[in-house]
């Protein structure tokens, strides 16, 4: 098989350039005002290992990386400061928290497209999972063969490795979750600050004070999304019926026509962005339908069902205007999961000659 040209093909690819969190154009724009981890840290305490969070975020990206000749991605930098991934790995390898990766590991790291090229040129089965493409080459390949198909290893967790990641769950989660201005860093010193309280109960109390904080000052899109991530927290959990309150909080100001900074003086200013429903900007986002057309499928909810919790749910919030009554928004949700735009259009028309009435604009 002439080694299948297996391992120079793997080099060429761009490994682990599908990790989330890349570096975005707003990153890059800031790059000037990056912080270098060095500087950051000398005003950090360590956890009880000597650890700080780029190091443990680093432990859950680690199986991913070989030893030698990756590319990493560019948010190491953008985000953390971290300019020279290779040095923080070699130095978590030589305190213990790492090791290099068993032969299986390496297997696993690989795609499984390659993994049935290998096996077909084995004639071997390549039907199953990833997991029993795996197993199958190591079954059926002779050891010192796949030593020599995967050469590069990557590197392995030590249970040493494995319990600060455990221990630490918050920093891996947070890099991989938006939520308002929370990263590695502070949701860390919240953590440390707050000793026996569970990380997810500290993020769900910073959300929930900062939308309040948004709704008292009127910032209600600010409001809106972070109510909108305390959707997506319970989701997580499982807890559906709690995060349907809040998607019906996000319904109701998605169609009112509030934003920040939101007055009622400028009403005629807004009224071009309210009408005709084709181009109005008082819609629902299709992923917020698409939540709600979930939960309806899932909890076995009529049309009327779903407008009845809706109308409940969403007449608990108490807005400065509204474009649409909660009937009317609830028949809106309907009207766009069934994809009715004739109905859409004529609750937009609707509207407009009320508002229009009622403002005095044209």
């Amino acid at each position: 098989m002439g080694i299948f040209n297996f391992s120079q093909r793997k080099k060429r690819k761009a490994r682990h350039s599908n990790h989330r969190g890349e570096a975005s154009r707003t990153e890059r724009r800031t790059a000037p005002d990056i912080l270098p981890v060095k500087k950051r840290i000398k005003r950090m305490k360590s956890n009880e290992d000597g650890l700080y969070p780029h190091e443990i975020l680093l432990l859950s990206y680690a199986p991913s990386y070989y030893i030698e000749k990756n590319t990493y991605p560019k948010f190491w930098w953008y985000r953390y400061g971290v300019k020279h991934v290779d040095k923080w790995l070699k130095s978590l390898k030589k305190r213990g928290f790492l090791k290099v990766g068993s032969i299986e590991s390496a297997i696993r790291n690989e795609t499984a497209e390659d993994l049935k090229d290998i096996l077909r040129a084995h004639d071997l089965k390549v039907s199953g999972n990833k997991a029993e493409l795996v197993q199958r080459l190591l079954d059926s390949v002779p050891e010192d063969e796949l030593n020599t198909l995967f050469r590069d290893r990557t590197y392995e967790l030590t249970d040493k490795g494995r319990a600060v990641l455990a221990a630490e769950e918050h920093i891996p989660y947070i890099h991989r979750h938006s939520i308002e201005d929370l990263d590695i860093w502070s949701l860390n010193e919240k953590v440390k600050a707050s000793p026996g309280y569970s990380y997810r109960d500290i993020v769900w109390e910073y959300m929930n004070k900062k939308s309040l904080k948004y709704y008292k000052h009127s910032d209600f899109g600010l409001y809106r999304n972070c109510r909108l991530s305390m959707a997506e927290f319970l989701e997580e959990e499982g807890k559906d019926d709690s995060a349907f309150i809040y998607l019906a909080e996000v319904v109701r100001i998605d169609l009112s026509g509030v934003s920040n900074g939101f007055s009622m003086d400028y009403m005629e200013t807004y009224a071009d962005s309210f009408f005709p429903y084709s181009t109005s900007e008082v819609k629902l986002a299709p992923g917020i339908t698409d939540k709600i057309r979930t939960y309806q499928k899932e909890k076995d909810l009529s049309d009327d069902e779903l407008k009845t919790k809706l109308i409940d749910l969403m007449n608990r919030l108490q807005l400065p205007f509204s474009l649409f009554t909660v009937e009317e928004a609830a028949d809106i949700v309907v009207m766009e999961i069934d994809g009715d735009i004739d109905g859409l259009e004529r609750i937009y028309r609707k509207a407009q000659k009320r508002f229009e009435g009622l403002h005095g604009v044209e």
